[in-house]
C-alpha cells in the first residue's frame, strides 16, 4: 500500500493508550498519509476515534503474520521492542520495518533507533514520540488521548446509573503484571467502604485474572458498591472512566486510559516507577512508600511488598477527598 504506513500497536493496555502520540505525529509527516493500526484484538477501541487513524486492523493470538498480508502495507513502524514483533512483520511481506533496534533484530529493520535509546528515565510517551520521529514529526504537545464512540458513552450511562455530584469514584484492584504492583484488597475494601460512608458513588474494575482480587474488594466494602468487573472491554471502560471523577488505581492500563479520557487519578505505585509509566498529565497523585529495593520492576516479591502494604488506605482517602472537594465539591 504505497504512500500508507501501519503502526503496530503495543501489547499492553496502557502502553497502547501511551502510544496514541504516534499517530499524531505520523499525520503531519506527511499531511494527509493514510495512517493504520495493527493491534492484538481487544485494544483497537484505544485508536477506533483517533482523528489521524484511517483504519484498525485486530488480530487473533497466532495470527498476527496473515494480518499483516491481508493489510497489504509496505512500511510499519513497530510500537513492541520485540525479536518477534519484527520477524512477524518480514514474514508477513512488510517491505519496510522501522523500530528500535533492541532485541538482536536490528538487520530486520529498514531504520532503527539504537536499543539504547529506549529508556527507564523518562516517560514511555517519550520513547514513543521519539519512535515516531523515525517516520513522522513528533511534537512536546502531543499528549495521549483516547477518543469516546457515542455508543461507548450511551452504555457506560446504563451501567454505571444515578445522579452526578455525589463524586463517582472508580476502584481498579488489579494489575496484570504480577502482584508486586498490586495495593492488598483489602486495602482497596477499606477505601471503598470509607468512601460510600462519605456520600461518594463507588465501583469496582476489573478484568480478566482479576476475579480473586476484585471478589475480595467488592465483599470487604459491601452494600452499596457496584461491581462492573468483567463488564467492560476497552471501549466501555474508556467511557465508564471518563463518567467517573476519580480512579483510585494500582500502575495498570487502566489508569492510562483514565488520564487520556480526562479523568483523575490516584495512583499507587510499589515496585514500579512512575517516572517512567505515571499518569500523564494535571491533577493526578502517585502515592509511594519509599524502600531501598524499589523500583524493582518485578512481578512478585519476596519480603511481601512492603512499599505497597505501608500505604494506608487513610491516606489514600485522604488524597481522593483531596481530588473530589476540587472536582465535585
Amino acid at each position: 500500500m504505497t504512500g500508507a504506513i501501519l503502526f503496530r500497536s503495543p501489547n499492553w493496555l496502557g502502553d497502547a493508550v501511551l502510544s496514541t502520540v504516534v499517530p499524531t505525529a505520523l499525520a503531519r509527516n506527511p499531511p494527509g498519509a493514510r495512517i493504520g493500526v495493527l493491534s492484538p484484538r481487544g485494544l483497537g477501541d484505544v485508536f477506533r476515534r483517533h482523528s489521524a487513524v484511517s483504519e484498525v486492523l485486530e488480530f487473533d493470538a497466532g495470527r498476527e503474520v496473515d494480518a499483516y498480508r491481508r493489510a497489504g502495507y509496505d512500511r510499519v513502524l513497530l510500537g513492541p521492542v520485540s525479536f518477534g514483533s519484527a520477524w512477524r512483520a518480514w514474514r508477513g511481506g512488510v517491505r519496510e520495518r522501522l523500530g528500535y533496534a533492541g532485541s538482536r533484530r536490528g538487520f530486520l529493520l529498514a531504520a532503527g533507533l539504537p536499543a539504547g535509546e529506549y529508556r527507564r528515565d523518562r516517560h514511555q510517551v517519550e520513547n514513543y514520540r521519539a519512535l515516531a520521529a523515525l517516520a513522522g514529526r513528533p511534537e512536546a504537545r502531543d499528549e495521549p488521548r483516547v477518543e469516546l464512540d457515542p455508543s461507548w458513552v450511551e452504555m457506560a450511562a446504563e451501567l454505571w446509573d444515578g445522579p452526578a455530584g455525589r463524586g463517582r469514584v472508580a476502584l481498579q484492584p488489579g494489575a496484570t503484571y504480577g502482584p508486586a504492583k498490586r495495593w492488598p484488597a483489602e486495602s482497596f475494601a477499606r477505601l471503598g467502604r470509607r468512601l460510600l460512608d462519605a456520600g461518594r458513588a463507588v465501583a469496582v474494575l476489573g478484568g480478566p485474572g482479576d476475579e480473586e482480587v476484585v471478589s475480595t474488594t467488592v465483599k470487604g466494602i459491601g452494600n452499596g458498591v457496584r461491581d462492573l468487573s468483567g463488564r467492560t472491554p476497552v471501549g466501555l471502560l474508556a467511557a465508564v472512566l471518563a463518567r467517573a471523577d476519580l480512579l483510585v488505581t494500582n500502575d495498570t492500563g487502566p489508569m492510562h486510559l483514565a488520564a487520556a479520557v480526562g479523568t483523575r487519578v490516584v495512583a499507587l505505585f510499589g515496585s514500579t516507577e512512575p517516572v517512567w509509566t505515571g499518569p500523564r498529565g494535571e491533577g493526578h497523585r502517585v502515592v509511594r512508600h519509599p524502600v531501598e529495593c524499589a523500583p524493582c520492576f518485578r512481578r512478585t516479591c519476596d519480603i511481601g511488598i512492603v512499599c505497597l502494604k505501608e500505604i494506608s488506605p487513610e491516606r489514600v482517602l485522604a488524597e481522593a477527598q483531596g481530588i473530589l472537594q476540587e472536582e465535585v465539591g
